[in-house]
């Protein structure tokens, strides 16, 4: 079945723009009203029997409404204009412009985004489309039409809320119904529905907001048409139709005008003939590609054998020989990256790093010749490949060493009153808080390289200031069962304080130090790049601990003033600001010095020292 009817006649008063011709004039957008288009015909109880030339709007017009006596029309900006008399709203101007003598644009609500790619008018009533797929609507409601909830008129655009989560492709509105066609294929319909002429599974007289046509969910639809039938015996009819399979679009040769090779073009390639020096080019390029394909090969056939960061096979009907294959331990992707050493996986990381270098510079030495437009292309998509997968592979990692910590893996198990071995509870809580508080950090100081690890790192963070709070109420607690003072906050207050300590140590200073300590082989191409790489993680730190705070019902203690926990993100915000007037000073140093010195750079790390410790 190649397509849906449904509706049958609709013997119904219909827009009087079906009754009237219009002929469209193009013209450069100025500032200026245009000729914008010829009209004739009916229009409404008039008949223009010589074409009228309609010289309202500046620039270009994609697209115009008739109403009775209204003109809305559509720009090449998007932008919709309107003129005329209207007392239901059709002019969506607003309730004190019923009557407007020069085109007034209509103003849509703050959330409007896009532009508008198309408008419908039905009876008495209009809709428009954006380039986000969104619907807004507007006139008369009685039936329900506008698909607000309700039969309220409304004299300027409103969103289409019951549609707000779909992408709409096309919109039709038929007398008192009304049409939108999502993405998916599926049908809504709403308004008019006497006679059940809505093709719903109901007959309610009329229907307020957007249903589905259920009937066709088998299908998807690819495009609504209405189509005029003139077989009702009350007037005029209409007939709504729905194209399950719909033909693509005229092939430019196939037009009217149109050519099987441009204007002044040859009929064959081969009538050209080539020189020597582009003869040369052609099988320069013709062996570029293939020593660059042996070479992508053999990458690809080493990429395989690393096998760590490959795509999980999620679609068991679907196989792929390459992607599938499994070498002689029998273990599948989501086996490897849960059981394999994390030291493996970072072995597998750096060898998709060298493979990316490679690629790099296989890239960068073919850049300048002819012809290699192909060979670039098939380089940038190995290069993607070998970074999503390594990126997997970080991620793999992070989420692992996550998840090490959140089960307790440590080498020192945790102390409890069985394994005492005569120690008092305050020593047994102490080395709680001691080993709690080493966790913490060390969860907090791990690198995370996408949205999911940073979330768990924070969730696993918040988990252990929550433990380490119930251990120090604890101790609260046994304080005053002996008859010592006890204070209920300051398990509050230790916790602040432990973000402090992480706050004084996400200096741009303290990461240098720890680079240089650690001796992480992270080179930098200059002193600026490096610069800039330690103030986004010093920012990354602190921003960590911000957003802590905004999970205020987790993170905060009741007992503790809010004041305590605002200064201590106010104090985040204002490292985060030195942060950034550090980095220019530095910059500034810098240049100053290069000019001193004759282009010489200076001492990155002696920059570094001499303005962290300030």
């Amino acid at each position: 079945q190649a397509l849906w009817i449904f509706c049958g006649s609709v013997a119904r008063h219909f827009p009087c723009r079906l009754s009237c011709a219009i002929a469209m004039v193009s013209r450069e957008v100025n500032s200026t009203p245009d000729n914008n288009f010829w009209l004739w015909g009916t229009w409404g109880k008039r008949v223009i029997k010589a074409p009228f030339l309609t010289q309202k709007v500046p620039g270009r017009i994609r697209d115009v409404i008739i109403g009775n006596n209204f003109i809305i029309s559509l720009r090449e900006d998007g932008n919709l204009v309107s003129w005329g008399e209207d007392k239901v709203g059709c002019l969506g101007l607003g309730t004190e412009f019923t009557s407007v003598q020069e085109p007034r644009k209509i103003n849509f609500p703050p959330d409007f985004k896009g532009k508008v790619v198309d408008v419908q008018y039905g009876k008495h009533h209009v809709l428009a489309l954006t380039s986000y797929g969104k619907v807004y609507s507007w006139g008369d409601n009685a039936l329900g039409q506008l698909g607000l909830s309700d039969h309220q008129n409304r004299y300027e655009p409103v969103a289409v809320e019951e549609l707000r989560s779909y992408t709409v492709v096309q919109i039709l509105a038929v007398d008192g119904m009304s049409y939108a066609l999502t993405s998916h294929g599926m049908v809504y319909a709403w308004g008019d529905n006497k006679d059940g002429c809505l093709a719903l599974e109901h007959d309610k007289a009329s229907v307020q907001k957007p249903e589905p046509m259920m009937r066709m969910k088998e299908t998807v639809v690819k495009r609504l048409a209405v189509k005029d039938t003139g077989s009702s015996s009350q007037g005029r009819g209409k007939t709504i139709i729905a194209f399950v399979e719909f033909a693509e679009p005229i092939a430019e040769k196939d037009k009217i005008g149109g050519y099987e090779n441009p204007l002044g073009g040859s009929d064959s390639l081969f009538q050209t003939l080539l020189n020597d020096d582009q003869e040369k080019d052609i099988f320069e390029g013709v062996d570029l590609m293939r020593r660059v394909m042996d070479n992508t090969q053999d990458w690809w056939e080493h990429l395989l054998r690393v096998r760590h960061g490959s795509p999980y096979s999620d679609n068991p009907l679907q196989s792929d020989d390459l992607a599938d294959k499994k070498e002689d331990d029998n273990c599948t992707a989501m086996q490897l990256d849960t059981y394999v050493g994390l030291d493996i996986l970072e072995k597998a990381s750096y060898e998709l790093d060298m493979l990316i270098q490679s690629a790099k510079e296989q890239l960068l030495e073919i850049r300048q010749k002819k012809g290699t437009k192909n060979v670039k292309f098939m380089l940038s998509l190995f290069m993607d490949d070998c970074k999503l997968r390594r990126e997997k592979i970080r991620r793999t990692v992070a989420a692992r060493q996550l998840m090490q910590h959140k089960q307790g893996i440590s080498t020192h198990p945790v102390p409890n009153l069985e394994n005492a071995g005569g120690a008092s509870p305050e020593d047994l809580l102490n080395k709680t808080t001691e080993l709690l508080s080493t966790t913490l950090h060390t969860v907090r100081n791990l690198r995370t390289y996408d949205l999911f690890t940073r979330v768990l790192q924070d969730s696993l963070g918040e988990i252990i200031e929550c433990k380490l709070s119930v251990v120090h109420q604890q101790m609260q607690t046994i304080k005053a069962k002996r008859g010592d003072r006890a204070d209920a906050a300051l398990p509050g207050l230790k916790v602040i304080k432990e973000r402090w300590t992480d706050l004084k140590r996400f200096s741009i200073y303290n990461l240098y130090q720890e680079c240089q300590l650690r001796g992480q082989g992270i080179s930098f191409s200059s002193d600026d790049e490096m610069l800039a790489f330690l103030t986004s993680s010093s920012d990354a730190k602190i921003d960590q601990i911000i957003q802590v705070d905004r999970d205020s019902l987790v993170s905060r203690d009741t007992l503790i003033p809010s004041l305590c926990y605002e200064i201590l993100t106010e104090n985040a915000e204002l490292r985060k600001m030195c942060n950034t007037y550090q980095l220019k000073v530095l910059l500034m140093k810098e240049g100053k010095e290069k000019i001193h010195r004759d282009g010489h750079r200076s001492s990155s790390a002696g920059s570094v020292v001499s303005y962290g410790d300030q």
